[in-house]
């Protein structure tokens, strides 16, 4: 029987990435559309795509009927994005003040934030 010892300071731990959540579809809220009582209502979802040439594509989904005799509700796309245009495609659907970057990235969205921020001086005279 062979014994081979090891140094102990070689062994370095290795380091998992957080894998992406298995849910692709993420419920974001409700919007009030329609006419100018505004009566109606449309759940809005979030639906991650997989990648495709080294980008991700999002889109923004809500579950309606095409018919009002139909029974079965369908999957109706609104409008879909590259992975860095997500915050302001929800913003464009009055959504993104409510969702925050950090509930973007548990949906698993890798994106690049685009904030200008206003830089002021402060120097002593």
């Amino acid at each position: 029987m062979t014994v081979i010892k090891f140094p102990r300071n070689v062994c370095v731990p290795l380091k998992y990435e957080i894998p992406l959540p298995r849910q692709r579809v993420f419920y974001l809220g409700i919007v009030y559309t329609g006419p100018a009582m505004c009566q109606d209502v449309t759940r809005l979802y979030l639906k991650r795509h997989g990648k495709k040439n080294g980008t991700r594509k999002w889109s923004l989904i809500t579950y309606e009927k095409y018919d009002e005799n139909d029974h079965r509700e369908y999957s109706i796309e609104l409008d879909s994005c590259q992975e860095d245009d997500v915050p302001e495609m929800l913003c464009q659907y009055f959504i993104g003040e409510h969702i925050s970057i950090d509930d973007l990235k548990t949906f698993g969205w890798n994106g690049k934030t685009k904030q200008n921020a206003k830089i002021i001086e402060l120097r002593k005279n």
